[in-house]
């Protein structure tokens, strides 16, 4: 029986990871074309989502952002955004993928997305002034289902869990092939030792410690220093996001850093690479070719903030902290020489 079920594990789990694959594709495409896309949508997702009923202060804060939303809303450029998102949509994924929303293209607008979108921003009320302030004000004549664009948001969020729900056949599968075949391994190889898994992501990445040119005449190094850090303490004395405690400016103010300090006498606190960097990664270790531990990865450059989609190899970069300043953090701040001690740190 075992035989028999081994047999086809392979083909089988090749089966579920292509469908799967194609699956994760649409959804991934159908979240930036559509839920993080045009900000028509967005609206009427908030307002679908708004609880009138909920805290007063979350209903003030959620009135704030709703105007703000609004009062950000350019309906030109949200036009040729939405109706853009469509046609690079419907070109790559599977018609089965397809919301509603295509029907109505293909069969009133002639295929023509733009005439669409067109035809729904000047139906909705939402993107007027009038239909907002009916909202807020719970209008009793208001009918906010009847609003195209309210309708749209609903089928959208219809469609996207659908998506979800289809991935979750091929997944089932996979979770329980993937246990069969690891199981089958470790029987044929059971006088070795196997490491975990590593839930699909990398175990090592390389890259190389460098600054970069984000725009003509700008030219970033590749690493900063406590200096940096006395002055935005200073120059942003009253922005909470810059404050520093007392006792640590005092410590980084005296200039003795010890054997943590660079040769020109400087302490470095963090440094770039060209590595790629993506959520889940804050803590990573970062090595030098010797396998000398330089730092942690913990942020991206502003740049990066899209390399989930696209890597520029030239402009994004994966922060790290110097190993060097959190050692004297906790030699000094944190008062754990003891710590440093276990560890033997070399230097």
């Amino acid at each position: 029986r075992e035989r028999k079920q081994l047999s086809t594990l392979l083909s089988d789990l090749e089966k579920n990871y292509r469908a799967r694959r194609e699956t994760n594709r649409a959804e991934a495409y159908f979240i930036e074309a559509f839920l993080n896309g045009p900000e028509l949508v967005q609206l009427a997702l908030d307002i679908l989502n708004f609880d009138f009923e909920a805290e007063q202060e979350q209903v003030v804060a959620g009135l704030k952002a709703l105007v703000e939303r609004y009062a950000n809303l350019d309906l030109g450029i949200d036009k040729e955004v939405f109706a853009a998102m469509l046609d690079v949509y419907r070109d790559k994924v599977d018609t089965l993928y397809l919301p509603p929303m295509y029907h109505a293209i293909d069969s009133l607008f002639g295929g023509n997305s733009r005439a669409y979108v067109d035809d729904l921003y000047a139906r909705s009320e939402i993107t007027t002034p009038r239909g907002l302030k009916r909202f807020l004000e719970r209008d009793s004549t208001y009918n906010l289902y009847e609003d195209p664009a309210v309708t749209l948001g609903i089928d959208l969020i219809t469609k996207f869990f659908e998506l979800t729900y289809q991935g979750y056949g091929p997944s089932r599968e996979i979770v329980r092939g993937e246990r069969l075949f690891n199981a089958a391994v470790r029987r044929m190889y059971d006088d070795r030792n196997f490491y975990p898994d590593a839930n699909s992501t990398l175990r090592l990445s390389f890259g190389t410690v460098r600054g970069y040119e984000p725009f003509d005449g700008a030219v970033y190094n590749y690493y900063t220093t406590v200096q940096g850090v006395l002055e935005k303490a200073k120059s942003y004395a009253d922005d909470p996001d810059f404050q520093v405690q007392p006792e640590w400016l005092e410590l980084l103010s005296s200039g003795d850093f010890g054997r943590y300090a660079d040769r020109d006498g400087q302490m470095k606190v963090c440094f770039i690479s060209d590595n790629d960097i993506t959520g889940g990664n804050s803590g990573s270790a970062m090595f030098n070719e010797r396998g000398e531990l330089l730092g942690l990865a913990f942020d991206g450059n502003w740049e990066a903030m899209s390399s989930d989609i696209l890597y520029e190899p030239e402009l994004q970069r994966t922060v790290g902290v110097d190993i060097r300043y959190v050692l004297f953090v906790i030699e000094k701040y944190g008062k754990a020489a003891h710590l440093i001690r276990e560890l033997q740190v070399a230097g």
